[in-house]
């Protein structure tokens, strides 16, 4: 029988419960079961070396559990995308899960499928604006440009990238050139608003 460590704790009040309950909740289905796929294809793991390592890697924001984690490897291995080898020793068993020629190959095929799902993403993109209120319209534009910075930095200065400096150089200067002229358009545009407004707010304060 598998051996699943425990991380220690003491006694949570509701409040944390709810909140780790909010996080846990957060995580898009089927995340954890790519990413479980991601991180054994990288190195062989132990499932709470995988627990370990998402809650470290999201500043602990996302803490899957035991009860989420072995699952989704019992599935990941009975597909044929894992194998599970047994160690056993004085103490209790342990089993450490690699990746299977199946797996990488199943992780090729997703990350084709995630492509083509981003191109589709970018050619629908116009219908978020006739479905999004205005107040939602505005928070999900800052909250992408957000994303995108964090994203950039991310990849950059990660290690596990497989970048190679050069290819850092080219999309650094890329972005760069990209954002110069997101500038130059924003300030036309800044421009262009204030002068289409003046004229109301010079009425507005003569009619106060």
């Amino acid at each position: 029988m598998e051996h699943r460590r425990r991380t220690p704790s003491g006694p949570k009040d509701t409040a944390d419960v709810e909140n780790e309950s909010l996080r846990l909740q957060g995580a898009p289905r089927g995340l954890l079961h790519f990413y479980a796929l991601l991180s054994i294809a990288r190195k062989p793991m132990h499932g709470y070396d995988l627990m370990k390592e998402i809650e470290l890697k999201t500043e602990g924001a996302w803490r899957p559990g035991p009860g989420a984690v072995y699952p989704v490897l019992q599935k990941l291995v009975k597909q044929g995308y894992i194998a599970a080898k047994r160690k056993s020793g004085n103490g209790p068993t342990h089993v450490l899960y690699e990746i299977t020629t199946s797996g990488l190959r199943n992780i090729a095929s997703a990350k084709k499928a995630m492509r083509s799902s981003t191109e589709r993403l970018n050619l629908m993109s116009s219908l978020f604006i006739d479905l999004m209120e205005p107040d939602d319209l505005v928070r999900f534009i800052l909250n992408a440009v957000e994303l995108q910075i964090s994203l950039v930095n991310m990849i950059i200065e990660s290690d596990r990238s497989g970048l190679t400096e050069q290819d850092k150089l080219f999309v650094l200067r890329q972005y760069s050139l990209n954002l110069e002229r997101e500038l130059t358009r924003a300030a036309s545009s800044i421009r262009g608003i204030e002068t289409r407004t003046r004229p109301r707010r010079a009425t507005a304060a003569r009619a106060a």
